[in-house]
């Protein structure tokens, strides 16, 4: 098959600790951040898309944060800390009318709620509703995105280049999330029963080193010299829950609180 940039890229990114789609995923993340910080203070239509989206997530705000440039991220966060003022300052009129309607004459504010059809605390779920956004956050659309694409080469490398394949069968695994992700979109497919048994071998693997750190209790250091059991723990975490920004929502069937939907 043809070897495009993304095959060469998703192999050198086989390693037995780490899922090659997170790892893309997260170079990805990190040259978008560059781009957006050195392009984006100058795009309206960009802000703009920002604004509407409620800003960052909470993990990918952060991540921004340590990408520096101070000037960039001020034009972002000015836009957006505007328009919550916005809504604040209108929410604060409309508070000080109800109150004033209600000293003024109780009954007549009543029949005007009764007709208008607007009771009292309208304002302030207008107001809550202004922190939420039906737009996702724009670098967690972007990485859905990119882990949908590379997800995908992961399964059709495998089925059509021996070459990959091979390598896969030596060092391959992925992330809990991302390979929830293949099974969701590709459970039918004749290489998955084969991968089902290398993710298995894997999480033996896993397994018996974090059952060598228990035994070794005096353990401490990830980054210690010494037997391949060293930094098991990390890479448990890994495999469970991909690099940091991995979308990982599905482990909720219950959500945590009211609006936890919102976001990211």
């Amino acid at each position: 098959m043809d070897k495009y940039i993304l095959y060469h890229d998703m192999a050198d990114a086989l390693q037995h600790d780490q899922c090659p789609v997170c790892k893309l995923v997260d170079e990805r993340v990190e040259r978008m951040i560059k781009v957006l910080l050195r392009e984006g203070a100058g795009d309206g239509q960009l802000i703009g898309s920002y604004v509407r989206a409620r800003g960052y997530c909470n993990a990918h705000a952060w991540r921004v944060k340590e990408s520096g440039d101070p000037a960039s991220q001020a034009v972002f966060y000015r836009a957006l800390l505007e328009d919550h003022k916005t809504s604040l300052e209108k929410y604060l009129t409309s508070r000080k009318q109800r109150d004033l309607r209600k000293k003024t004459n109780a009954l007549r504010s009543l029949l005007q709620a009764r007709m208008t059809g607007k009771a009292d605390g309208d304002e302030t779920n207008a107001y809550l509703s202004s922190f939420a956004s039906e737009e996702r956050c724009p670098i967690c659309a972007a990485t859905e995105s990119c882990e949908r694409r590379y997800v995908d080469a992961v399964v059709d490398y495998f089925e059509g280049d021996e070459e990959f394949r091979e390598r896969y069968r030596n060092r391959g695994v992925l992330c809990h999330p991302h390979f929830r992700r293949l099974i969701q979109s590709h459970a039918e497919r004749p290489s998955v029963p084969e991968l089902l048994e290398i993710q298995l071998s894997r999480l033996d693997l896993q397994i018996e080193h974090l059952r060598e750190i228990e035994r070794k209790a005096n353990v401490r250091f990830s980054d210690e010299e010494g037997d391949a059991y060293l930094g098991g723990w990390i890479r448990a975490v890994r495999l469970d829950v991909g690099l940091p920004g991995t979308d990982t929502r599905y482990k909720q069937r219950v959500l945590a609180f009211k609006d936890a939907a919102l976001k990211p």
